[in-house]
């Protein structure tokens, strides 16, 4: 059997705890500091962390306790997220993911682990992507390469915008192309704010029968968005080495002054300082 860890919220530990009371489920000391809880019966085998951090032996008698405590989305046929990734970086492209699971999807997901993609580091994040990727739930990704994103860059500036105008244009692009593709009577999408104003202003469009649009902070909380941001950081690695193949450079390990200014618009944002003085 293969272990598995999660994260789950206090309301979840709470859950939890009263099934145990009332199963009669079994539990041991725990062995440190850092452990909250142990159980320990038969073929079940649980540790709850402090840090709410769960981690079982895999069993289905497991899986059962960890799928009856775990929050079902109720009422949705699905719950769509979108992130993005690129954003903070001088090279490679823009991407921007959103997903769009069915509430067991959602449980199933949890139950690989994913979680906020900045608490992962990244070998984990590529073999969670690798892991996402073959579970084949609707997803859609917007890639905005270096040539195009510094052509749109230029052209928003012109019209006096900024860049959260060219992310909320690229989210809502993502998030329109994805409920094409999914039938549902109710669904609800979440996105990572960043500017509320601007992605409003691009979702005008979508018709909003049977769906809710929420624009929350921390929106990787969000098991659909943490999915998305996973994805899209996995496919900027990937479109990175490309780059790298393409041009036989290798920008993680690069500034922009090592770049032969003639390629530099080709695999990097140059509106960024640190790129523009060498164009």
């Amino acid at each position: 059997m293969k272990t598995t860890s999660l994260v789950i919220n206090d309301l979840e530990l709470e859950k939890l705890k009263s099934l145990i009371s009332k199963n009669k489920i079994k539990t041991i000391p725990v062995t440190n500091q850092y452990e909250l809880l142990r159980i320990k019966d038969q073929e079940v085998s649980i540790v709850v962390y402090n840090s709410l951090k769960v981690v079982h032996n895999g069993s289905e008698a497991s899986k059962s306790i960890i799928n009856d405590i775990l929050k079902k989305e109720e009422g949705y046929d699905y719950i769509l997220g979108s992130d993005e990734t690129g954003k903070g970086e001088w090279y490679g492209p823009l991407i921007v993911v959103a997903t769009a699971l069915s509430p067991q999807e959602i449980i199933e997901v949890r139950e690989l682990g994913v979680k906020d993609s900045k608490t992962i580091k990244k070998p984990k994040l590529m073999e969670l992507a690798n892991e996402l990727i073959k579970m084949k739930f609707k997803r859609n990704s917007v890639r905005i390469f270096p040539t195009k994103y510094n052509t749109r860059y230029k052209q928003f500036k012109r019209e006096g915008k900024s860049l959260n105008d060219m992310m909320a244009w690229a989210h809502s692009k993502a998030i329109q192309e994805l409920l094409e593709k999914i039938e549902f009577n109710n669904a609800k999408v979440i996105i990572d704010k960043f500017d509320y104003e601007k992605t409003e202003y691009r979702l005008e469009k979508v018709d909003k029968k049977n769906l809710e649009i929420i624009q929350i902070s921390g929106g990787e909380s969000e098991t659909s968005v943490a999915a998305a941001s996973i994805i899209a950081k996995y496919l900027f690695e990937i479109e990175v080495d490309k780059l790298n193949e393409e041009y036989d450079i290798d920008l993680r390990s690069s500034q922009p002054e090592d770049i032969d200014p003639k390629i530099l618009p080709n695999v990097a944002k140059t509106h960024f300082k640190n790129v523009e003085k060498f164009i």
